[in-house]
């Protein structure tokens, strides 16, 4: 029987030209890395670095952290499985809508996931009294900020207050910053700089948005907690990370031109797409934030939209959803362009 797909980026499935279902850098991987990963191809006969020193100590250098803080996964979806795993929690918070591969791996390991909603009305914005529902009973707590689909962030205060509430309460709290590396002002929401302060925190990384390396399948987390990383190391795989990946991981992170063009492009294309949606395109769109926009629109879209070649993800799916609303990436001009045009034929009609 075939596994049901939950996620965006199905063009094995589907006859697409366009894919604005998966928010990965509309610019793909940078040149850099690319050549990086087809030399690491002529190395492939060795097994690759089960550590990945050279990986952890660029990423120890570029976000100021110790490399031994560092656990390197096979995308960070394998380190959300492994955190899962290595704690076994039976009672998991989180808020809905959200990522669903958190449950999914809950589930793996019997665990129970609660939700808290976050209300269309406060534009799904998470609010302070989330805090009153982590309780001693609470084995972990997941967040992503930015969240996804919603494209919303938290702000750094609000966190800190988290984490301060999961170390009184010992509940682990893993918090999902895979989005952030788009957005300009990443330092001031980013927890990073306080891994240090929280050993119940585990901050989750990839090089599969901002980079463009899903198919690499290259992701990281932070943890100051030395038991921790020792339970997660021992149940994910050995050699979990090819080395074509880990040395594209390494060229990539040296391209601060790259990172900056990116941010540039969404900037400017975001407010590309907004202006034309707001053309009686969509009935309502949710500030967006980073390389994604979240909104509400006639309920056949995705439909009639891949009818034309065009995939974009629909979001009826998620916990707290239902049909008509829609996330699609922000991509190249000329690629926005053909979504723009084919979407306002529809409403020609």
């Amino acid at each position: 029987m075939e596994e049901s797909y939950q996620h965006g980026g199905d063009i094995y499935r589907n006859d697409v030209f366009y894919d604005f279902s998966v928010n990965t850098n509309p610019f793909g991987m940078p040149q850099k890395s690319v050549e990086a990963a087809v030399k690491g191809i002529s190395l492939v006969k060795c097994y690759p670095d089960s550590q990945a020193d050279a990986l952890r100590e660029e990423i120890a250098n570029k976000k100021q952290l110790l490399k031994e803080q560092i656990l390197v996964g096979n995308g960070a979806a394998e380190l959300i499985y492994g955190l899962c795993q290595a704690i076994q929690p039976q009672k998991v918070l989180t808020v809905s809508p959200c990522f669903q591969e958190y449950e999914e791996a809950v589930c793996s390991c019997n665990g129970e996931m609660q939700f808290w909603n976050l209300k269309e009305e406060n534009n799904f914005s998470l609010e302070e009294t989330f805090i009153k529902k982590i309780t001693e009973d609470i084995d972990l707590v997941f967040l992503c900020n930015p969240n996804n689909p919603t494209g919303q962030l938290i702000s750094r205060q609000l966190l800190e207050k988290i984490a301060k509430r999961c170390e009184e309460m010992k509940v682990w709290f893993c918090l999902d910053e895979c989005f952030l590396p788009f957005l300009k002002e990443e330092a001031s929401y980013s927890m990073l700089s306080s891994i240090c302060d929280f050993p119940h925190l585990m901050i989750l990384r990839a090089f599969t948005k901002i980079y463009g390396m899903a198919g690499l399948r290259l992701g990281y987390g932070i943890s100051s907690n030395g038991k921790l990383r020792e339970k997660i190391q021992r149940v994910i795989q050995p050699w979990n990370t090819s080395i074509p990946a880990q040395m594209a991981g390494v060229e990539a992170l040296k391209d601060d031109a790259y990172l900056l063009m990116t941010r540039q492009l969404i900037e400017r294309e975001t407010q590309y797409l907004m202006r034309e949606m707001q053309k009686g395109l969509a009935e309502k769109i949710y500030e967006p934030s980073v390389n994604y926009i979240f909104f509400k629109a006639r309920k056949d879209l995705k439909e009639r939209l891949l009818e034309k070649k065009i995939l974009i993800r629909s979001c009826d799916n998620y916990h707290n959803l239902c049909r008509g609303f829609f996330r699609i990436a922000v991509r190249e001009r000329e690629e926005n362009q053909a979504l723009i045009r084919a979407w306002r034929d529809l409403e020609r009609k």
